[in-house]
């Protein structure tokens, strides 16, 4: 979910709803049974009855402001996909990637105007309700862990953020105790003033292996247009579906029926963005009906126990 960093990773595109949701039933998600029971075989109450509603993991990658009218009428506004994601936290529960410069923009004393728009519009989204991860490449675990640590500074002292974003993660086992311990560091580095935990996710793309996902509280399981998705490996059985999140994008309207099917797993972060089509980015801008995602996942959530 790399923004400006390229790395071949996303690559097909397809815009059928319909194949998402083949796909989920594919791996078990027309079901009731989460995808660890699926792995098990154990018999198990259907997730959406133990679940907890489900939330949005949203790249928010645009520059927090922009411009509203011209000449001498023009004047410095809040960005509208920032202010519809502070919005959308009222209704479900939100996570918001930024994404400065691949990564932060350095620290200054005084903030420079970039910084100092980051700062004080990361506080209006977490005024919002809105937790705001900070976004790390790790090149694969191949990134030194002293340029990915001084990221995770930068953003713990400069910018305020509840937690860490790493990108270009491996789908292995092998890089495990590179992950651990920069997840480990960015625990301790950011004290988030809501007073929560720092949240830590981590983006393979793909199933990785058990070791690495246990290092981070949720792994993007799944960033793709490449609907074609394997079930969920027995090496995962023991990580619960709360930990998981899914992307998927170049995706039609409507997405009612994919969002159901990962909602009855128990999947805890999604966004199905109609962005990323024709070879464009599918995270600069946040997806044309934004607002109908935020109904839609609400709308599930209402359908839990109180």
């Amino acid at each position: 979910m790399n923004g400006r960093r390229k790395t071949g990773r996303l690559s097909l595109r397809v815009a059928s709803t319909l194949a998402l949701t083949a796909m989920l039933a594919a791996c078990g998600g027309g079901g009731s049974a989460s995808p660890a029971g699926a792995a098990s075989g154990a018999a198990a109450t259907p997730v959406a009855a133990q679940r907890k509603p489900m939330g949005l993991l949203i790249p928010l990658y645009a520059y927090p402001l922009t411009y509203s009218g011209s000449g001498v009428t023009r004047v410095t506004v809040v960005n509208p996909a920032w202010t519809a994601v502070a919005m959308g936290a009222a209704s479900v529960p939100t996570v918001a990637v930024i994404n400065p410069s691949s990564g932060p923009a350095a620290c200054s004393d005084p903030p420079t105007a970039t910084l100092a728009a980051f700062q004080q519009s990361i506080a209006q989204l977490q005024a919002a309700d809105v937790t705001v991860l900070g976004y790390v490449h790790t090149s694969y675990g191949q990134r030194g862990q002293a340029l990915v640590l001084q990221d995770v500074q930068t953003y713990a002292h400069c910018y305020g953020v509840d937690g860490i974003f790493f990108d270009e993660v491996p789908n292995t086992t092998g890089d495990a105790s590179y992950y651990a311990a920069v997840s480990s560091a960015a625990r301790a580095a950011i004290k988030p003033q809501s007073g929560k935990p720092a949240l830590v996710v981590i983006n393979p793309g793909s199933y990785p292996g058990l070791a690495v996902a246990q290092t981070a509280d949720i792994t993007v399981m799944h960033e793709s247009a490449d609907l074609n998705l394997p079930p969920v490996p027995a090496a995962l059985a023991s990580l619960p579906p709360s930990r998981y999140a899914y992307m998927a994008y170049g995706i039609g309207q409507p997405v009612q029926a994919a969002l159901s099917a990962l909602f009855s797993r128990g999947i805890a972060y999604v966004d199905l963005t109609d962005q990323g089509t024709g070879g464009t980015d599918p995270w600069t801008n946040l997806a044309t009906g934004y607002a109908g995602l935020v109904q839609a996942v609400q709308g599930l959530n209402q359908t839990l126990a109180p």
